[in-house]
C-alpha cells in the first residue's frame, strides 16, 4: 500500500483542495479530495488487468461546487435525498432546511458537499476526513461532527465509514454521490451496464418525485432489477415514478434490510471489460440515479470523459427519502453522546 498527497486545485475563495491517492498492491487506486470529502477518481482493473477510472468527475475543483453538475463523487449530508416542504419535526419541535429545489430540500442544502473538509488521519491504506457542523446550520439541530473514513483494501474494496457525534437528538443520513461507468471508456453511457438491485419494492413518488409514504412493487414494471439486466432495457418506458426522459431517479427498499447489518444492495457489471461492482450497506435503501438530469451536450469532465446525460450511474445508500417525515419508513435518529455509525462497501471484482 502507498499514499500520495498533492495539491489538486484552488477554489475561487483561495482555499486549496488537497488530493490523497491510495494505491494497493494490485495497482488499483482511489483519489480522495478535501472538497466535499469526495472521490475524484477510482481506478480498478478489467479482466485483463488493465486499469481504468470508473467514476465521473472533473479536472478542476470549481466544477465540483456547481450543483447543476450532480454532486459528482461528493459526500452528502446532513440528510441525503429529499425533504418535503424543507421542514421536519423532532419531539414536537419544527426545523426548517434550505429550499434549494423549489419548495423542498435536496441533499441537506449542499453545504456538506460543496465545502472543504479537514483531514483527521492518514494511514497507508486510508484517509479520514472530518467536518464540524454547528447547531442550527442549514436548520438542522445539534452540534455535529462528521468523520468519513475511506479505506482501500488489497482485494479492491473501497470501504466508506461514516461516524457522527452530536450533543442533541438529530437526523443523520449521509451518502456518497459517485457516478460509476465501469467500461472506463469516455464515449459510453451506462445503458449497456447490467444491474441487479436486491429489492422487491420502491418508494412511490408524486409529480415532484417526492416520497408519498407508499411502497410500489417492482414486479411487472420497468423498476424491476431483481435479476441482472441492462439498465437501458426499460429506462425510457413511461411510468408513474419517473419524469419525462430522466429515467431512473428512484429509491429502492432493500430486501430483508436491517439497520446496522451489512448486506448486499446491488450488483453492477460491464460485460465487455468484465468489471463488476457490488454495493454493500447497512442502511435500508439505495437510490438509483442514471444522470438523467445532466446536460445532453456541451459539458466538461476529466479529459474527454464528459459528465453528461446517462454517462454514469449513482447507487446512493441511504435511509428512504423524507423518512424523517414519514413514520412508516425505517429510520434511526442520532442521539446525544451516542456515536451514529454507518458503512458502505464498494467491492470491485472481474467477471
Amino acid at each position: 500500500m502507498s499514499i500520495e498527497k498533492r495539491l489538486f486545485d484552488t477554489l475561487e475563495n483561495g482555499e486549496e483542495v488537497t488530493l490523497y491517492t491510495v494505491t494497493n498492491k494490485n495497482g488499483a487506486s482511489v483519489s480522495l479530495m478535501t472538497l466535499g470529502a469526495g472521490i475524484q477518481s477510482l481506478c480498478v482493473p478489467d479482466r485483463n488487468g488493465v486499469l481504468a477510472d470508473v467514476v465521473l468527475g472533473f479536472d478542476e475543483a470549481k466544477h465540483y461546487v456547481n450543483p447543476d453538475f450532480g454532486y459528482q463523487g461528493l459526500a452528502v449530508g446532513r440528510w441525503a435525498n429529499r425533504i418535503r416542504d424543507a421542514k421536519f419535526c423532532i419531539d414536537g419541535a419544527e426545523y426548517h432546511t434550505p429550499a434549494n429545489q423549489g419548495t423542498w430540500t435536496l441533499h441537506g442544502g449542499g453545504r456538506f458537499s460543496f465545502t472543504n473538509w479537514d483531514v483527521k488521519e492518514v494511514g497507508d491504506d486510508f484517509v479520514t476526513f472530518t467536518r464540524f457542523s454547528p447547531d442550527g446550520e442549514d436548520g438542522f439541530p445539534g452540534n455535529v461532527t462528521m468523520d468519513i473514513k475511506y479505506t482501500l483494501t488489497d482485494d479492491n474494496t473501497l470501504r466508506i465509514e461514516y461516524t457522527a457525534t452530536t450533543d442533541k437528538k438529530t437526523v443523520i443520513n449521509p451518502t456518497n454521490h459517485a457516478y460509476f461507468n465501469l467500461s472506463g471508456k469516455s464515449g459510453e453511457t451506462i445503458e449497456g451496464h447490467l444491474l441487479q438491485i436486491n429489492a422487491d419494492y420502491f418508494t412511490e413518488t408524486d409529480a415532484s418525485q417526492l416520497a408519498t409514504g407508499e411502497l410500489g412493487a417492482v414486479k411487472g414494471t420497468m423498476m424491476d432489477f431483481t435479476s441482472l439486466h441492462r439498465i437501458g432495457d426499460k429506462i425510457d418506458e413511461p411510468f408513474r415514478a419517473t419524469l419525462g426522459d430522466v429515467g431512473y431517479d428512484n429509491n429502492y427498499c432493500l430486501r430483508n434490510a436491517e439497520i446496522g447489518k451489512l448486506s448486499q444492495a446491488a450488483i453492477l457489471t460491464d460485460e465487455e471489460s468484465g468489471r463488476t461492482l457490488e454495493v454493500w450497506t447497512d442502511l435500508p435503501g439505495v437510490q438509483l440515479y442514471c444522470g438523467g438530469w445532466l446536460e445532453k451536450t456541451g459539458s466538461i469532465g476529466k479529459g474527454d470523459s464528459f459528465v453528461t446525460y446517462r454517462r454514469g450511474v449513482a447507487l446512493e445508500t441511504q435511509f428512504y427519502p423524507d423518512s424523517l417525515n414519514i413514520s412508516s419508513f425505517p429510520m434511526k435518529y442520532a442521539l446525544a453522546n451516542e456515536p451514529f455509525y454507518t458503512v458502505t462497501e464498494l467491492r470491485f471484482t472481474v467477471n
